[in-house]
């Protein structure tokens, strides 16, 4: 999807190369298998009672480690004091970030606090993982490590070796519950961080093959009048895209405008086809998109 506003741009190169970082650690842990117990969870979203969200978590029935995944471009200097991230682009161009080891840190606390909660103490660990051995970093004195994803493993393997804490039906039990109690991410709609795009909005559904905004509704399917693709179910695509960028409460009026459908019955049978919630009758009906985790955010 095309980006015209540079914020927008911005944004949306902050999310992919986020998503890119966290698929390095990904990668790793596809390939390499240790010979402990232990499970893997990727973009971890708790609650306790703050919610927190872990990039990658490995845990055992010794130990836990936070891993949290930095994919940011130009040199990267750690700063104390505030802490910070301090990134300078090759044109000199200086940008601020959260710091990764008080990222590390918070994290290691919430989900400590977390297993508290399930009468679990567990040693738990914290590391920042840079995507790409390319990034160039300067550190001041700090415990939290610094790796590339292809010193995970090694780093994993020297831990120090502990006795099993946790008996194997009660580590079991426990990633079922991290599992059960994550939380799904709602993104914030496009407009409420860019309110002055509301009205730039293209409208249209989204061709599945060709991506163009040209198709049409002819009688129960859509066809691209671009590229000729017919499809049944284009439309539950662009009313998602309707949610991202607007979010609260669409009405079947803001939908058929969004859609280019002029019936209220066909819009209707559309609506009422889709998982959505429904509040109000008639006139007054309106929906909420019940959202799914589909982004990352580069914290």
């Amino acid at each position: 999807m095309p980006f015209e506003d540079v914020h927008i741009q911005q944004k949306y190169a902050a999310v992919k190369a986020g998503f890119g970082g966290e698929q390095q650690l990904d990668y790793v842990f596809e390939r390499y298998k240790f010979p402990m117990n232990y499970r893997v969870f990727h973009d971890l979203s708790l609650t306790s009672p703050t919610p927190f969200q872990i990039d990658t978590l490995l845990i055992t029935p010794s130990y836990a480690i936070v891993f949290e995944v930095k994919n940011i471009a130009g040199e990267l200097k750690v700063l104390v004091n505030p802490p910070q991230l301090q990134r300078t682009l090759g044109n000199g161009e200086v940008s601020g970030f959260k710091s990764p080891i008080i990222q590390v840190r918070n994290n290691c606390q919430l989900l400590k606090d977390w297993l508290r909660e399930k009468n679990i103490d567990l040693p738990i660990y914290g590391a920042v993982v840079l995507a790409y051995s390319k990034q160039r970093i300067e550190l001041l004195d700090t415990s939290i490590p610094f790796l590339f994803p292809e010193a995970v493993p090694l780093y994993v393997r020297n831990l120090p070796v502990t006795p099993e804490l946790l008996e194997e039906n009660v580590f079991e039990k426990l990633a079922t519950e991290l599992l059960a109690s994550h939380q799904e991410f709602i993104p914030r709609p496009i407009c409420e961080m860019f309110p002055y795009l509301a009205n730039d909005f293209r409208s249209g559904v989204a061709c599945p093959s060709c991506q163009k905004l040209t198709m049409e509704r002819r009688l129960r399917n859509w066809r691209c009048l671009s590229c000729g693709k017919i499809s049944e179910d284009a439309h539950k695509q662009a009313i998602r895209d309707w949610f991202l960028l607007y979010g609260g409460k669409m009405t079947n009026r803001e939908c058929r405008k969004f859609l280019g459908i002029t019936s209220p019955d066909i819009v209707y049978r559309l609506l009422k086809d889709m998982d959505l919630e429904v509040e109000g009758a008639k006139r007054n009906r309106t929906y909420v998109m019940k959202m799914g985790k589909s982004f990352r955010e580069n914290k």
